[in-house]
This record gives structure tokens, sequence and C-alpha cells, in this order.
């Protein structure tokens, strides 16, 4: 049976900003979630990226949503079983940055 993620907490939170800058926190409708815009020199580069994205979320189970225009990508991320911010997304993050 797979472990229930935890919520993070707002200092975890901020920690998970401090240190992944390309991240930052929003909401909609009162739900927090983490997103990460990004331009890439052409199509090709970031359809990698969205490999790793891919990679990433299958190994850990953890899917991010994900929009792609030619060189320019968006991830938003949450845990939607709790509609919170959880571990699940800080290893999601912490992989994919690496």
């Amino acid at each position: 049976m797979r472990e229930k993620p935890t919520n993070l907490s707002e200092k975890e939170i901020e920690s998970l900003l401090d240190t992944y800058k390309e991240w930052e926190l929003d909401t909609k409708d009162g739900i927090p979630f983490l997103k990460m815009e990004k331009e890439f020199r052409n199509f090709t580069e970031a359809f990698s990226f969205i490999t790793k994205v891919a990679l990433v979320s299958e190994s850990i189970d953890h899917h991010a949503e994900i929009w792609n225009v030619y060189n320019k990508l968006r991830l938003q991320l949450l845990t939607h079983e709790t509609n919170s911010l959880t571990t699940k997304d800080k290893e999601f993050i912490t992989l994919l940055m690496k």
C-alpha cells in the first residue's frame, strides 16, 4: 500500500522556493500550487525537458500539469488527492531540478 504524502509547512515551502528559484507559489480558488515557466532556445530543448518531467513523474507516480508551445513550457504542481502541497511535490521538484 502506498504511503500517503504529508502536507508541507509554510517554512518547508519557503525553503523549497529559496532553493529552486525557478519555481513560485500561486493559488487558485484558495488551493496552493507551485508553478514554473521556462523558455528554451527551441522546441527540441523544451521537449527534452518535458521528457525529463515524464521520467521523474513515472518514477515517483506524481505528475505535474504541463503546457508547451514551441519553446515555452509551463508546469503546475500540487498533490491532487489532498489539494495541497505535500512531500510528493518536494520530491518531484528535487529530482527534476538535479
